[in-house]
């Protein structure tokens, strides 16, 4: 099994995976094991579908991890979409989001929490939320998994530092669960930024920059009602801030951007690069990795951004990717050890064969 953009379909294609298009428990628009033709290479980037799992020669034994069950991606699309709904209803009468509303969140989380402690690392399936209604709920859901496997490794791994500066190794599903709300409602103060900013394709204006940073603040104050843990507030608040002091809403620096909001910041920005929007195509996971390593002791702690390397690989196992010499493959294995030189399927003279290539390479000459 291999993971196509859905522009790329050609005739005679096998579906891997159901393709939905709608809430989890409606019919797929697609179902597993249909033969597709060159069309959905039009009609379904329509629908809203930007990729499709497909099996073929070069996909053959291929075993993709999905982060989340059915059953939880199910609660995770209702309860997100209920969040959203409460918050346009909250801004326009200008009260508070129902505490019952986040609450909810809560209990979603701890079902992603639970499907995530048994995901294996390196082993990301983030590009298949097709049903999720728009940009922003997708993203928070996204940002969402790809924020807990980071906390997951690095407090496995290192730990976490309580007010007494001590490292603890306890209570980790609880901080995962309060990092979980405060992720899934990181950017819900943009529902009220206007739409034209919001989806600008252009550099944003001074003055619309101005409006866009308001939507940290807003997130806050939507959110107070419900008594939100600080933890999980300080990610609405805070997950534009960066470590050299460039973020906002406030230019805090080092040690005064608390650990979720690091977290977050690496998340947010990741899935930011690697999504598809109306006024820009989805860059490659290689991409959101360079700009993740690049920012790494400037706008991104290093040990986070060490964490998030160790769970997002640049050419993710499953994936298409065009090797320096021009040829088409399939990523067949990935090593956390040299994620940059991962081994590739690719059609060869005498059919398939699996090679380790080095992506660093120079491309070869034309």
């Amino acid at each position: 099994m291999r993971l196509i953009p859905s522009r790329k379909i050609r005739d005679g294609v096998e579906l891997a995976r159901d393709v939905i298009a709608g809430p989890p428990g409606t019919a797929p628009l697609l179902r597993a094991g249909v033969t597709l033709s060159s069309r959905y290479a039009d009609l379904l980037p329509k629908a809203g579908v930007g990729s499709v799992w497909i099996e073929d020669e070069l996909g053959a034994d291929i075993d993709i991890a999905e982060p989340l069950t059915p059953e939880t991606r199910a609660k995770v699309h209702k309860a997100t979409a209920g969040a959203l709904s409460a918050a346009n209803t909250a801004l326009r009468s200008g009260s508070g989001m129902p505490r019952e509303v986040v609450e909810s969140l809560g209990e979603v989380a701890d079902s992603m929490v639970n499907d995530l402690l048994d995901c294996p690392e390196a082993a990301l399936a983030l590009d298949d939320l097709n049903a999720f209604d728009d940009y922003t709920h997708k993203h928070s859901v996204q940002v969402t998994l790809l924020g807990l496997l980071i906390a997951r490794r690095a407090w496995q791994t290192d730990g976490w530092t309580d007010f007494r500066g001590r490292r603890r190794y306890d209570r980790l599903e609880e901080r995962l669960r309060k990092l979980g709300v405060g992720l899934l409602v990181h950017d819900v103060g943009k529902l009220a930024v206007p739409p034209e900013i919001l989806n600008k394709p252009g550099r944003l204006t001074d003055a619309e920059m101005d409006i866009m940073r308001t939507h940290t603040a807003t997130g806050v104050e939507l959110l107070r009602p419900a008594d939100l843990s600080p933890l999980s507030l300080s990610v609405v608040r805070d997950h534009h801030e960066r470590i050299d002091g460039s973020g906002y809403p406030d230019g805090i620096f080092g040690a005064q951007v608390q650990e979720f909001p690091r977290i977050a910041a690496i998340a947010d920005v990741y899935d930011a690069v690697t999504s598809e929007r109306v006024y820009k195509p989805a860059a490659p996971p290689h991409v959101g990795v360079r700009v993740i390593r690049e920012g790494s002791g400037t706008q991104f702690c290093p040990s986070v951004v060490a964490h998030f390397r160790a769970v997002v690989m640049p050419y993710p196992v499953g994936h298409e990717i065009v090797l320096p010499d021009g040829r088409a493959g399939v990523v067949s294995h990935v090593s956390l050890e040299d994620p940059d030189s991962p081994t590739v399927r690719v059609v060869g003279s005498t059919g398939v064969e699996e090679l380790v290539v080095d992506m660093t390479a120079e491309p070869a000459a034309a």
